[in-house]
């Protein structure tokens, strides 16, 4: 049965969210197939020093996608909604995937509402092959062949490391749960920002920046810290040690033993 959370009204959409913890406010963003309990494994350490909000794109959680099309300033919008609903003056903000991408655009539009900014392996482009996903007719028959059938769900976890099935992150039961339509338009919104967005051309973010990198990790995150590493006048990276390619779900406990430190963290 489909778990239920609380949403809000963020203007044109709606976001559900999960909240954990107590402490100072910490919004985190998913990518591609995530949900509302997509950081549930950092929740053990996170939750006693934050107050931990995971919110849910409009259409992967509970409260469905209204719009057929939005950009990523409108995901920026809707995250600032957000915490100006709950009257939060800062927040910590951390973004996994391309969910980090909309976190690093925030950091660039409201950098005074932020304490500290965590990226989870940013995307530094859209993969070539990723296009075709787009096209109105075309993408839907193949996000339909690769997401919804077994087979194409054995190619994505051959291409992409994934969860054991019983996992709250990205799992291939994940993958099948999200409506086509949601897919599609959040990829949308993505290629439109690579397509028009050069972070290297605007203002340094002052904002200060962690950015955890596991040993294995897509190409494009590596290009990212290559070439971005130089758009941040405040920025951290961090090993995280094992061989994990995605740690906040694959392995949380070394994330929050690399991360928790530099939030001011010790036990």
């Amino acid at each position: 049965m489909k778990e239920c959370f609380p949403s809000i009204n963020v203007g044109d959409e709606r976001i559900s969210y999960q909240k954990t913890g107590k402490g100072k406010p910490l919004l985190c963003l998913h990518g591609w197939a995530g949900h509302e309990r997509t950081f549930d494994g950092i929740l053990p350490f996170f939750n006693p020093h934050f107050s931990v909000y995971q919110l849910a794109w409009p259409g992967f959680g509970s409260a469905p996608l209204r719009k057929s099309e939005y950009t990523l300033d409108d995901m920026v919008r809707w995250v600032d909604t957000f915490r100006e609903h709950f009257g939060f003056r800062k927040i910590y903000l951390m973004g996994n995937c391309i969910g980090a991408n909309v976190a690093l655009e925030y950091a660039y539009q409201h950098p005074d509402r932020l304490k500290c900014l965590i990226l989870n392996e940013p995307h530094a482009f859209m993969p070539f092959y990723f296009y075709l996903l787009i096209y109105p007719v075309i993408g839907n028959v193949l996000l339909r062949a690769l997401f919804k059938t077994s087979p194409g769900r054995a190619i994505i976890m051959r291409m992409f490391p994934l969860e054991e099935e019983e996992g709250t992150g990205y799992t291939a039961r994940r993958l099948a749960a999200v409506p086509t339509p949601s897919m599609s338009a959040f990829l949308r919104a993505m290629y439109i920002y690579a397509r028009s967005t050069d972070p290297c051309a605007r203002t340094k973010v002052k904002v200060p920046t962690i950015f955890p990198l596991p040993k294995n990790t897509f190409g494009q995150v590596a290009v990212f810290e290559e070439l971005y590493g130089l758009c941040f006048s405040n920025l951290e990276v961090i090993p995280v040690e094992g061989e994990v390619h995605n740690p906040v779900v694959e392995n949380p406990q070394a994330f929050a033993r690399a991360v928790l430190p530099h939030l001011g963290i010790r036990k």
